[in-house]
């Protein structure tokens, strides 16, 4: 889009093929490429716009451009994620750029459905940080009616009586355990000899430090206990039952060869899924700029000239 022949494209797209448009650029950029719902809507009063950046299309830090990173910190993730005498952690990954999608299908969704219903377009503004702060309604409601702010607390919970990850037999495996009610921390404590009760972590690691995480998690699971092994990716991918539900689609990318590829976490009575890897870079260009846009070869080798498909 830094091609000012990329920008002609991309509107000729919009402007006479498209049914809604999606873009996650700071607010400026679509307005400079001439882009924007205003302009959009006054020639495709039936087109449906998401825009998805960090902070939303109004508001005195509209303009601030980042990412997922940037977007954890300001929605209060990073804050609640980490060791009580740490600084703050942080998710791993960059979380709002794996949370806003979901909510921008939605919106899609949404828009589309209303466009069949009414014959009229719409524009959703989406903000990565909002929709991540929606996602911690509960720690929001605390301070907004009890006026408490949560503090990091590692891997405990203030819904448990014992909660937590302990380490187990191996090289870095761990078992998380999680005991909801006296009765389960009871139960938990005769199992693995807690008898002190100001220190019953200690007492827990030096019983799972000994025993592999199946071996936690069965005997555990067998009293009623909530336990399960920490899986790292190795485990995830070997996993019978994520096997069992064919989570992962093998296919053959054209350059990076053999790989597995995630379906969605849900299955339908309609058959869904897809039987290629993603796309290469520039690798439906034939099909979008002689199928859809109808351009000649003559045009086509004049933009690949000039820059515009790079």
């Amino acid at each position: 889009m830094k091609h000012a022949g990329a920008v002609e494209l991309a509107k000729r797209l919009a402007f006479e093929w498209a049914d809604a448009v999606c873009e996650n650029f700071a607010p400026k950029a679509m307005r400079g490429f001439g882009m924007d719902y205003d302009t959009l809507a006054a020639a495709r009063p039936d087109i449906v716009m998401v825009s998805a950046c960090l902070q939303g299309q109004t508001g005195p830090h509209r303009d601030y451009p980042g990412f997922g990173g940037q977007g954890a910190a300001l929605s209060g993730f990073n804050f609640l994620t980490g060791w009580p005498d740490r600084e703050p952690l942080g998710p791993f990954g960059t979380i709002t750029d794996s949370l806003a999608p979901r909510f921008v299908a939605t919106a899609l969704a949404a828009g589309l459905l209303y466009r069949r219903r009414t014959g009229r377009g719409a524009y959703l503004d989406l903000s990565q940080v909002e929709a991540a702060a929606w996602s911690l309604s509960p720690w929001l409601l605390d301070y907004e009616v009890n006026g408490n702010v949560r503090m990091r607390d590692g891997n405990r919970s203030d819904r448990a009586v014992l909660h937590g990850a302990f380490p187990c037999a191996g090289a870095d495996r761990w078992v998380a355990i999680a005991a909801w009610s006296q009765d389960e921390y009871e139960r938990l404590a005769k199992i693995a000899g807690i008898e002190a009760p100001m220190a019953p972590e200690e007492t827990l690691v030096e019983w799972t430090s000994s025993r592999t995480p199946l071996d936690v998690a069965e005997t555990l699971q067998a009293a009623g206990i909530e336990a399960v092994p920490v899986q790292d990716f190795g485990d995830v991918f070997g996993d019978p039952q994520l096997a069992h539900r064919g989570h992962f689609v093998p296919l053959v990318h054209p350059f990076l060869g053999d790989g597995a590829y995630e379906r969605n976490g849900f299955r339908t009575a309609t058959p869904a899924g897809y039987g290629r890897p993603g796309p290469t870079l520039g690798q439906d260009n034939d099909h979008v700029l002689r199928v859809i846009l109808g351009l000649t070869d003559v045009e086509i080798d004049a933009l690949a000239a000039e820059g515009a498909l790079d």
